[in-house]
């Protein structure tokens, strides 16, 4: 097992923006690297839902994103500043919600030792990556 220490991820405190307008949301990057194949996830949180995880960027070129949100969703980075960017367009008065950057996990185990609640975060959208680590978890 090996685990990174001192992560931070930093964002603004406040961006407003109205519906159907575009904008972009950075995540400055301390502790590890933009594009050292790190993945960096984005997670949201509506007023009095669960958290929901909306995707991700991995500096590999690997990314994704939920469903229902691949046509108003992107990534990308700018390794000068070591910041991850969320893209977004079409959002509509339902997608009210702050939105948070995370780290995929600080510590490098198997991935099934680590992967129960993952999949069933996940089991819905990323059918695929799911099947390839958790075949020992059962569906609901």
């Amino acid at each position: 097992e090996s685990c990174v220490n001192s992560v931070e991820l930093n964002q603004p405190a406040l961006l407003v923006v109205k519906p159907g307008e575009s904008f972009s949301i950075g995540c400055k990057i301390t502790g590890y690297s933009a594009s050292g194949g790190a993945c960096t996830n984005w997670i949201r949180h509506s007023a009095g839902k669960a958290l929901e995880w909306i995707g991700w960027f991995c500096s590999s070129g690997d990314t994704g994103s939920r469903n229902t949100m691949k046509n108003k969703i992107s990534f990308t980075a700018e390794t000068s500043s070591n910041t991850v960017f969320l893209q977004g367009q079409n959002f509509q008065t339902e997608d009210t919600a702050v939105y948070y950057c995370a780290r995929n996990t600080q510590c490098h185990k198997m991935p099934e030792d680590l992967c129960k609640n993952y999949c069933i975060l996940c089991r819905d959208w990323l059918e695929t990556q799911c099947k390839k680590y958790c075949r020992h978890i059962k569906s609901d």
